[in-house]
């Protein structure tokens, strides 16, 4: 037994239904935990330290990656297109990073998946360098990136539980994200600076330098299991079975069907940069700083959620936080004060991250161990709706009106968690 699971074991521990039915997983606590206790687990903490790095690269590309395609266009709908396509990828193979992250240990499968990574930033760092790149070689490389991304974020994602167990989900899954919006936080804005100093290309190789560090971080985590059910079972049926957990567990089914709602959410980010290049008149310095102030948002959401601990009302807290999330899109829509905008970007963090971390938890805590695979790469699907929603962000911004596409998005983002709250009494029942 390792480190992860005599802490678990000290916790509390989890009945499974004995008969192998749709019943949501028992967690019988022993004692209540304190919300950092967590840290205290040496390969969740090496895993959390990681994420930052894993996270920073992320954003700080993101952030470069829409300058740049607005730099080389001039076009709402490419900035959509570049920052969209990989969600593509993402729904087309995560069902296969999900078998795999029930078959094979999951830090391998993420080492090899960032190690990846790594190696298309200084990729693409070289071909800005060189004056190679170009808005279509751009988005080839966005699709690789997806296609990576996709067989490893099942596994991210489903790792947490396997280090901490149930009982200290809720915190270890909100002081992962607010470990991660540190990177959030730093990745836009340094991209912005950088990018105003020397180019994009300095960022990519940054990205580059500081995921080496993270991949030695993750060489830390000892962590290798594996929780795998019936082996007779072929690929294919297990991808079945975890399809069919998911359609016939009442609240999974409901949660998977919010989260649809991420689509919505992703209107505002490829209209952050032209806000800051055409209505706020900041450059790259400027759109860095908005960049920040939604990661500041959610690094201030997450540590509430953290300092918290395990919340009784997580069906209530998920409707509240995609409500305001939605107003606040809107209002950014229509405001032309840049330090009014800053802050409903602050707001649309925090409220965007609850809304996440509280989703992301509930369905883990209702899902047995050796369906968690394939239930979050589902999961993961429906998160990349949110990157989807850039490109049909940016095509309506480009068709309409900036306006038209961010008050789409915020009704879409607002309403629906409300109407589900009402209606469904398995939701409102859900802690």
């Amino acid at each position: 037994m390792d480190a992860s699971e005599t802490e678990q074991n000290s916790t509390g521990s989890v009945q499974d239904n004995a008969s192998g039915s749709l019943d949501a997983p028992v967690l019988v606590p022993e004692r209540r935990v304190g919300p950092l206790e967590v840290l205290r687990i040496s390969d969740f903490r090496w895993m959390a330290f990681a994420s930052v790095f894993m996270v920073f690269g992320f954003e700080a590309r993101a952030a470069a990656q829409s300058w740049l395609s607005y730099e080389l266009t001039g076009s709402q709908a490419w900035v959509g297109l570049v920052n969209g396509v990989p969600a593509i990828a993402v729904i087309a193979l995560s069902l296969v990073g999900g078998l795999a992250a029930d078959r094979f240990p999951k830090r391998d499968i993420l080492l090899v998946v960032r190690a990846s990574i790594v190696a298309m930033s200084f990729l693409t760092g070289y071909l800005i360098t060189v004056d190679l790149i170009t808005v279509w070689i751009l988005l080839g490389l966005a699709l690789a990136q997806g296609s990576v991304v996709a067989f490893g974020m099942p596994a991210n994602q489903s790792f947490v539980v396997e280090l901490v167990g149930r009982g200290k989900l809720m915190s270890a899954t909100s002081l992962m994200q607010s470990t991660g919006m540190i990177g959030m936080v730093l990745g836009p804005a340094v991209a912005g600076v950088l990018i105003g100093i020397s180019g994009a290309a300095s960022v990519y190789y940054l990205v580059g330098v500081l995921g080496i560090v993270g991949l030695g971080m993750l060489l830390l985590v000892k962590n290798r299991s594996v929780h795998r059910g019936d082996e007779s079972k072929s690929g294919w049926q297990d991808i079945k079975d975890g399809l069919n957990f998911v359609r016939n567990h009442p609240v999974i089914r409901i949660l998977m069907t919010l989260n649809l709602l991420a689509l919505f959410a992703g209107f505002i980010i490829p209209l952050i940069p032209v806000y800051a290049a055409d209505v706020f008149d900041v450059g790259g310095g400027g759109f860095g700083v908005m960049m920040a102030a939604f990661g500041v948002g959610g690094t201030l959401g997450t540590l509430v959620l953290v300092l918290g601990g395990d919340s009784s009302r997580k069906g209530l807290l998920m409707v509240v936080s995609g409500g305001v999330f939605g107003a606040c899109m809107i209002l950014f829509a229509f405001s032309r004060e840049y330090y009014l905008s800053l802050f409903f970007l602050g707001l649309m963090g925090g409220f965007g991250m609850a809304y996440v971390i509280t989703i992301n938890v509930l369905v883990q805590t209702h899902t047995p161990d050796e369906m968690r695979g394939r239930v979050m790469s589902l999961f993961g699907i429906t998160m990349q709706l949110f990157a989807l929603g850039f490109l049909f962000g940016g095509v309506i911004a480009q068709a309409t009106s900036n306006e038209v596409a961010l008050v789409v998005g915020g009704i879409g983002t607002a309403i629906p968690p409300v109407g589900a709250y009402l209606f469904s009494g398995e939701l409102r029942r859900v802690s």
